[in-house]
């Protein structure tokens, strides 16, 4: 894509307005939570035990605490474009648990490859 596509998300734009709602956005997030609740219903269907899950989006946390949850022993790696949206992960961080907050676009993943067994995303 060419920089003057007016489809091409300004990644910079984005990141401020996540920042920006973060600390009302799960008073706003119906959708959101709806869609994550699937999600994380139907990871009854899955028969993997992951070591490493990355939330890619993460928002607020919320999936991220569920997956801790769900995966004892595994760490999980919630992954956001917005420093708000991860702040307010880590302030519900769950204690004694493995939680690792990063501030990346997921387009470009500061990850080494085949370094995730699992990929979490809700609507990002």
């Amino acid at each position: 894509m060419s920089t003057d596509d007016p489809m091409r998300l300004d990644t910079i734009e984005v990141r401020r307005a996540f920042d920006r709602a973060s600390a009302g956005y799960d008073a706003a997030a119906v959708l959101q939570t709806e869609i994550r609740k699937q999600l994380l219903e139907r990871l009854q269907y899955v028969r993997i035990q992951p070591r490493v899950i990355l939330d890619a989006g993460c928002g607020t946390g919320h999936a991220s605490r569920a997956l801790l949850k769900r995966y004892r022993g595994s760490q999980v790696i919630a992954l956001d474009l917005a420093e708000g949206m991860l702040r307010q992960a880590r302030s519900r961080r769950p204690l004694m648990r493995r939680l690792d907050p990063v501030c990346a676009d997921a387009a470009s993943l500061p990850l080494a490859d085949t370094s995730v067994d699992m990929i979490f995303s809700n609507l990002m």
